[in-house]
């Protein structure tokens, strides 16, 4: 298997990992100005973009282990949605790498539980793995639409990320289906309870993936967590309000990324 990354800037070093179906361009606005002070690799996950996809196909485990082993040094690892879920199995795998963790519009379980009600009806991720072998580009296309539902900026968003999207080649199919079964399968909230090192959550008030009312949740899951709500922002708040995205983002690689 190949994993692209590539590393721009000096100084302190932070990861940022993207979500499902994207690769490591969607972050290319926030890299532009991380790197002026950090040095900031990006990666595409296996299977995305530039990455080819491993032979055990793409888990949870099997991706974690593949990009925490092409970054061999400590860092502030910022992980979107899926890539949030990744960055904290590796940072529960290897805390040794992890200085801290930033996730952005994340969660440790994407799907409803008795005991979990902030997060998405089962039925939602279900529909998308059935249409993903009929049409995996409709499908693709319809999650981006889903992730800028609520946002004021909606149609920029959607804009944006589908002119990123396929931008250096298309996603494996066997990667999508992966990372959707990681969506709809995955409880990493034990995992994060007892994470060492700090973290921030960095939830959009009109999010319908991941919604605002989840940062209570992860407050009371791991206390001295730093949750912020961004008003105005949906699931991409880092392409929605840029700079004030960057302000939180920032404020926490000052404080913890060494």
């Amino acid at each position: 298997m190949s994993l692209y990354h590539h590393t721009q800037g000096e100084g302190p070093a932070v990861v940022l990992l993207h979500g499902w179906g994207m690769h490591g361009g969607v972050w290319d606005d926030v890299v532009q100005a991380l790197c002026t002070r950090f040095r900031v690799t990006v990666l595409d996950l296996p299977g995305h973009g530039r990455s080819t996809l491993p032979p055990e196909g793409f888990t949870l485990e099997a991706a974690a282990e593949a990009i925490a082993a092409a970054v061999p040094q400590p860092a502030v690892w910022v992980g979107w949605s899926l890539g949030g879920m990744l960055a904290t199995r590796i940072a529960s795998r290897h805390p040794a790498k992890v200085r801290a963790l930033s996730l952005v519009a994340s969660s440790p379980r994407f799907v409803q539980a008795e005991d979990w009600p902030h997060a998405l009806p089962p039925e939602i991720l279900a529909q998308f793995a059935g249409e993903l072998a009929n049409d995996y580009r409709a499908t693709v296309d319809r999650f981006v639409a889903l992730q800028a539902m609520g946002s004021r900026s909606a149609n920029m968003e959607i804009r944006t990320l589908r002119t990123r999207l396929f931008r250096h080649g298309e996603p494996a199919p066997e990667a999508l289906r992966g990372g959707l079964s990681i969506l709809q399968t995955a409880d990493l909230r034990a995992e994060l309870k007892h994470l060492s090192c700090p973290v921030q959550a960095i939830l959009g008030r009109l999010d319908t993936l991941t919604p605002a009312r989840l940062g209570a949740a992860l407050s009371q899951l791991k206390p001295g967590i730093e949750t912020h709500i961004m008003p105005g922002a949906a699931h991409c708040p880092f392409l929605s309000h840029t700079r004030e995205f960057l302000e939180l983002l920032e404020g926490f690689l000052d404080r913890h990324a060494g």
